[in-house]
């Protein structure tokens, strides 16, 4: 009989351990997977700025560029004309129709202002008066910055808060003024990403490892067309590491007239 209690509490002791041992174990899968989504969803990021920079690039230059040099000094001090397409009809015989487009330059705009700046909106959250604006435009603010306060019809006070770190552009009202519920109070514009030298490299890699970027032409039929990718070369998900990284996060091809990410959902 004592034996058998011996036993039965080493089982315990075992049973109990081994239940320990599966909740740490599912625990640390469960981390493990949000760490690589978290990792993946910043190398997606940077290959999506890659992918805006080198489209750009293409507009600007008639080509791709392999060099993140070359395209990070475009990033900084290159410039984008600004069109606009005017469309004219003119009535032919028989009820035919022209139509014919013009298009102007009617600008430029810096590259980093364009493609790496957020511009979002603040909206009121609650429909009332604006009793207070306590910036203006221009004005630097950081995140949960208390930029205006709207007083509703119950006089309750409701503030508008800065979402992140950045400028306010634009101001659509001022302090007296009747607001509506998501009515748009004023733009306010952040950095895509605070440090634009940090593009190349891949988030959280080994010996900060940089993307591999490839540009080239290739032949489709009759015509000779620019490509380019921007690929993953240390991909941290298993799956992705099988036959040479040929799953790799990447964005563009080598072989076809694409600027998709292999990521899916776009």
């Amino acid at each position: 009989m004592v034996v058998i209690r011996i036993l039965s509490a080493i089982f315990f002791i075992v049973a109990i351990g081994l239940a320990v041992m599966l909740v740490v174990n599912i625990n640390k899968k469960i981390e493990d997977d949000k760490y690589l989504a978290r990792q993946e969803s910043m190398v997606i990021s940077k290959l999506k700025m890659i992918r805006d920079a080198e489209v750009a690039y293409l507009a600007a230059n008639g080509k791709y560029t392999g060099s993140f040099d070359t395209l990070l000094n475009f990033i900084e001090t290159g410039t984008l004309y600004i069109t606009q397409i005017t469309e004219t009809v003119e009535q032919l015989g028989y009820g035919e129709e022209k139509v014919s487009q013009i298009i102007d330059t009617v600008g430029t705009v810096n590259v980093k202002d364009s493609l790496f700046v957020i511009r979002e909106p603040l909206l009121c959250l609650s429909a009332g008066t604006v009793k207070e604006i306590l910036v203006s435009e221009g004005s630097a603010v950081k995140e949960n910055d208390v930029i205006a306060k709207v007083v509703t019809s119950k006089g309750k006070s409701v503030n508008i808060k800065a979402t992140k770190s950045g400028k306010i552009e634009k101001i659509g009202v001022k302090e007296g003024d009747n607001v509506t519920a998501q009515q748009i109070f004023a733009n306010l514009a952040y950095p895509r990403i605070n440090d634009i030298n940090s593009i190349p490299f891949i988030p959280d890699s080994k010996n900060n490892a940089k993307f591999d970027l490839f540009a080239g032409k290739i032949v489709k039929g009759i015509y000779t067309v620019d490509v380019f990718e921007a690929k993953d070369t240390q991909p941290m998900n298993p799956t992705r590491q099988k036959k040479n990284n040929e799953n790799a996060l990447a964005v563009g091809s080598r072989v076809e007239v694409s600027v998709s990410g292999n990521w899916g959902g776009e």
